[in-house]
């Protein structure tokens, strides 16, 4: 890591964890076992595991009866239960912290810490491979048909960002091309080509064979892109000005657009229907809320204290997200949509929405959880006719694709950032205070939302 001037026994720590990660250390441990869980109507029932440390958890992956998640930003480990019961199969040991969301593929386990390697596992807990790539990384990576796409900076070097590609089998690098810096979230696969929107606001896409770059287009793209039909959708920030109190002042909004893949000459398209204010993007209006105050002290637990941020680029993810920490950036996903039998559904601040994607046209909102500095729920999970979405104040709820009518609501008790998986008529939500909470939804067909994204793709499940 040597990032940072840590104390000696944080080194002793880190030193030690290397050699257990080498040994490929996966052991299990009676301290973590679940404990009954009912929603408050007793409607709902499963149980819930609190992870040491109590760390943020993002989404985790749910793949052939096994749950494979890590500790939370600042954690060195990253575990395996069983997705039935919740008992503890395997723990992990890395030698760097805050490993992201998990991808499965086969036999293999991906992710990457924050600081500062990428990670194969074998889905019994031995370790594959890793690279060192760069410090710190706050996105995830993707997979798919045996390839790894992540991006990282290039702070050993030349200090500049790239996309790289890497065999899943072997970890050797296949190719790399330049992006303008960190990425937001993860990127995106579709047939042929790899998405991905960067912090600044470019949303590019490469070829998937040998990295090149076929376009770019610099809208303030806000979110990881859905590919439909030839069609890439993503949300993306406007600044307006308007008057208050007589003053005129800036106002940050953020809307749905769209872009043809086909080409590069193809116009970035506003869905205008979709355009409402957003203060979740304005770091002048977030800098004094509990929720940045909260990711700077996160920042600072694991060597980013203050404005030291190692190589990333704070200043273009603060104008263009509002987000000027390593932790922020690292459980930023944005108005991330995904399209689902030819409609589009977001989860944008407080407001889920379905729109048409073949005539634009919005279907239907609904504002759930609420409006303010901090975007409170979390990216749709679209399943079996039904979005799923998490919010800041604790609930999960179901609503129906077709109308968004609430159909249930369950209050796990704890803040839900990150997007849950649904798998088996259940579903898997982490939560901000560092707990799994799994409960039965009463239908067996609620089923296939493996892990962030849908799948290792990031693309959703139905693109038809």
């Amino acid at each position: 890591m040597n990032r940072h001037p840590f104390l000696t026994h944080t080194f002793a720590i880190t030193g030690a964890l290397t050699i257990f990660a080498a040994l490929g250390w996966a052991q299990r441990s009676p301290d973590l076992n679940p404990v009954p869980f009912r929603s408050a109507d007793g409607k709902f029932t499963g149980w819930k595991l609190t992870i040491p440390g109590n760390r943020p958890l993002a989404t985790p992956a749910v793949v052939d009866g096994k749950i494979y998640i890590g500790g939370g930003f600042g954690s060195h480990e990253f575990y395996a239960f069983d997705s039935g019961s919740g008992q503890h199969l395997w723990t992990y040991h890395t030698a760097d912290d805050g490993p992201t969301a998990a991808v499965v593929e086969g036999r293999r386990i991906i992710f990457n810490t924050e600081s500062c390697e990428i990670e194969t596992l074998t889905t019994d807990g031995k370790p594959v491979w890793k690279k060192w790539l760069g410090d710190p990384l706050m996105s995830m990576p993707a997979v798919a048909d045996g390839k790894v796409y992540m991006a990282y900076p290039n702070s050993r070097s030349d200090h500049r960002y790239y996309l790289a590609a890497f065999d899943l089998a072997s970890g050797s690098e296949l190719w790399h091309s330049p992006i303008a810096g960190e990425i937001i979230t993860a990127p995106v696969v579709d047939e042929e080509k790899v998405y991905v929107s960067t912090v600044d606001g470019s949303l590019v896409s490469f070829d998937r064979k040998d990295g090149k770059q076929l376009w770019e287009e610099r809208k303030n793209a806000t979110s990881a892109p859905a590919v439909w039909k030839g069609q890439t959708f993503f949300s993306r920030r406007e600044q307006t000005n308007v008057t208050v109190g007589g003053r005129v002042m800036a106002q940050q909004n953020e809307v749905v657009a769209s872009k043809a893949t086909t080409t590069a000459a193809a116009p970035v398209v506003d869905v205008r229907d979709t355009m409402r204010a957003a203060d979740y993007l304005d770091y002048k209006k977030r800098a004094a809320s509990p929720t940045e105050a909260k990711s700077q002290s996160l920042d600072a637990s694991v060597g980013f204290a203050g404005a030291s941020k190692g190589s990333a680029n704070m200043a273009a993810s603060m104008a263009n997200l509002g987000q000027a920490s390593v932790h922020g950036i690292w459980a930023y996903q944005g108005s991330k949509p995904f399209v689902d039998n030819g409609r589009l559904y977001s989860s944008m601040g407080n407001r889920v929405m379905s729109v048409d994607a073949k005539t634009s046209k919005v279907l239907w909102t609904r504002d759930l959880g609420r409006d303010g500095v901090n975007a409170s729920l979390t990216p749709p999970a679209v399943v079996n006719g039904k979005v799923f979405v998490g919010t800041r104040t604790g609930e999960v709820r179901a609503m129906s694709e077709a109308t968004g009518e609430v159909l249930w609501t369950v209050n796990v008790g704890e803040p839900v950032v990150f997007q849950p998986a649904v798998m088996n008529g259940r579903v898997y939500v982490p939560t901000e205070s560092g707990s799994i909470i799994c409960f039965e939804t009463g239908d067996p067909h609620d089923d296939g939302w493996q892990m962030w994204g849908g799948n290792g793709a990031h693309n959703g499940l139905k693109k038809r």
